[in-house]
């Protein structure tokens, strides 16, 4: 399986300026994945809980997460997002649901689901 980055935009759903990066699209992680300091200093959010996560290898960590509203092809969708690492700008499965896309690996390019489900 391939990966690759897209352009996404995060902003905090209340008027506020977008804030563009490339995120690696990341389908084994649940949540999108962007650094701290962008999320507080560029765009503004604040964290509003803390959650346990679990890596590939079975190490836990307890990360803030709050509320972004991302903006991918001209489209925006409120989402969770983790408050990560710098240089942490991951793309996950519960983003990429909510847009109604996935990953095209084959192609680099994020494309609509074939069917979604109910």
């Amino acid at each position: 399986m391939g990966t690759f980055s897209t352009r996404i935009g995060v902003s905090d759903g209340n008027g506020g300026a977008t804030h563009w990066v490339e995120a690696l699209v990341d389908t084994g992680a649940t949540y999108s994945v962007l650094p701290d300091s962008v999320l507080r200093d560029q765009v503004g959010l604040r964290p509003k809980e803390r959650l346990v996560f679990t890596f590939a290898d079975g190490r836990q960590t307890t990360l803030p997460v709050g509320d972004a509203t991302f903006h991918i092809e001209g489209r925006e969708v409120p989402n969770r997002v983790v408050f990560g690492d710098e240089g942490q700008y991951m793309l996950g499965a519960t983003t990429l649901q909510g847009f109604g896309l996935v990953a095209d690996t084959t192609h680099h390019k994020l494309i609509p689901a074939p069917k979604l489900p109910l």
